[in-house]
């Protein structure tokens, strides 16, 4: 029998989960949907992500496939899965996708954001947004972004326990927009992100709108692969995956 190649879009609150990835004795995102399927199938199946978002990191657009007999209709595994799991991961779509399709190995670009407010209080209402007390200079912040954009090296923003072939990655674009009342939106989309980068390279900002950087130091961070020379690891809350492109629409 032909296996169906199930394509889902996702959406989910990180904040109660250990990251996309399966660990041992931890809530995971791909843990949560596989263990659903494999109750419901009575056989494992593997759930690929396209992005392996960390530890308390969000997604309104996270893209997955998964394999399986062809139980019930492509559409139907949207609902079905949203009765099943927690109400904090939602499938926002589902449907049948050609065999040859792989999420992650597929993907072309991937788009995140990080949400700063600039208050003393944190939102009651949104989870997806970090909270920065302190002034920021954002002239300097805009003047430090153009520096991260192209092929480059950024072991300097690399987290800690990870092993990859190449840290060098390709950021396409990197924008920051005034969203009103205090909040400031960065956006930066690139073929691929190393674990915690994208948080790393906020923080530098973040200390380059607190003066404790300054926007010409980041070129010579960059080359010196030293991630002691970048900023802090900003908080995950702030961070959410957007969209994942690929060469055709899916």
């Amino acid at each position: 029998m032909s296996l169906d190649n199930i394509l889902l879009k996702i959406e989910y609150d990180g904040s109660d989960f250990s990251g996309w990835q399966r660990q041992p004795n931890h809530p995971t995102i791909q843990a949560s949907i596989e263990d659903v399927l494999r109750k419901f199938t009575g056989k494992k199946v593997v759930v690929y992500g396209a992005s392996r978002t960390d530890s308390g990191v969000h997604a309104r657009g996270q893209i997955a496939n998964f394999e399986v007999e062809p139980k019930m209709a492509p559409e139907r595994w949207a609902p079905f899965l949203n009765s099943n799991l927690p109400r904090s991961i939602r499938i926002i779509e589902s449907k049948r996708v050609p065999e040859r399709f792989h999420a992650q190995k597929m993907a072309r670009s991937k788009i995140y954001e990080y949400r700063i407010m600039q208050r003393s209080c944190p939102s009651a209402l949104d989870k997806a947004i970090e909270i920065h007390p302190a002034p920021l200079n954002w002239e300097a912040i805009r003047k430090a972004m153009p520096y991260f954009v192209g092929e480059k090296d950024f072991k300097a923003f690399q987290g800690a326990r990870s092993s990859v072939l190449t840290t060098v990655r390709t950021i396409y674009r990197f924008d920051l927009f005034e969203e009103g009342k205090g909040v400031y939106r960065f956006e930066i989309e690139g073929n691929g992100f190393l674990k915690q980068m994208v948080r790393a390279i906020v923080g530098t900002l973040l200390e380059v709108g607190t003066g404790k950087k300054k926007p010409e130091e980041i070129p010579d961070i960059i080359e010196s692969r030293d991630r002691r020379l970048a900023g802090h690891t900003a908080e995950p809350r702030g961070l959410c995956l957007v969209r994942v492109n690929y060469s055709q629409p899916y």
